[in-house]
């Protein structure tokens, strides 16, 4: 929820107005990914908000991040990855979202955040058991910490491999926590360690 000051007084800040309904708005349907919803209109960017307290279709659903905000009710945008499109490159942050197995309502689900480096996907963290109305702010600061380290990594130089396409759900079986030590000096990179 967006909020507006209601005046240049110091008061607190009220609902923002009422936007007229177009077709470009967040929230719209994304992609064919069963269980969430499509949204054409913004190249298949979904506003993540949006999607709290929806189900996700088993055995989950891949989450690209295209844009996020570290503060709370700011932007955070991604795009659903349909089964069989469900690959990403060196460089993306991803979440996974999936239905807990054998839970009863209400429903809780499992929240990851990964990224992309050399080829490899790589665990950044987990939650289990999160209320699917509040995991989007929940995984917000984790997920903006990532997309500003592999930033940072390539705008030093790191080769996050951006070239390389892996299938993620292939990669998610053998993935391994901990960033490839080739990969943070890169081309760029004296073999030394930075600052040093």
């Amino acid at each position: 929820m967006t909020t507006a000051p209601a005046s240049p007084e110091r008061r607190p800040a009220g609902p923002a107005p009422d936007m007229p309904e177009d077709p470009a708005g967040p929230g719209r349907p994304v992609s064919p990914a069963p269980g969430l919803p499509d949204d054409a209109d913004r190249d298949g960017d979904v506003d993540v908000l949006y999607l709290a307290g929806q189900r996700p279709a088993a055995p989950g659903e891949w989450l690209l991040i295209t844009a996020v905000d570290g503060l709370p009710g700011a932007e955070f945008t991604a795009r659903v990855l349909p089964d069989g499109e469900r690959r990403a490159h060196g460089g993306d942050v991803l979440v996974h979202l999936a239905a807990e197995p054998g839970t009863m309502e209400p429903l809780t689900v499992s929240v990851g955040t990964w990224a992309v480096i050399g080829g490899l996907l790589i665990p950044v963290s987990g939650w289990d058991r999160q209320d699917p109305e509040g995991w989007p702010e929940h995984i917000r600061s984790t997920v903006a910490f990532t997309v500003g380290m592999l930033t940072e990594l390539e705008a030093h130089g790191a080769d996050l491999a951006a070239h390389h396409e892996i299938d993620l759900d292939e990669a998610a079986v053998t993935a391994t926590a901990g960033i490839p030590a080739d990969v943070t000096f890169g081309a760029a990179g004296t073999g030394g360690m930075p600052g040093r």
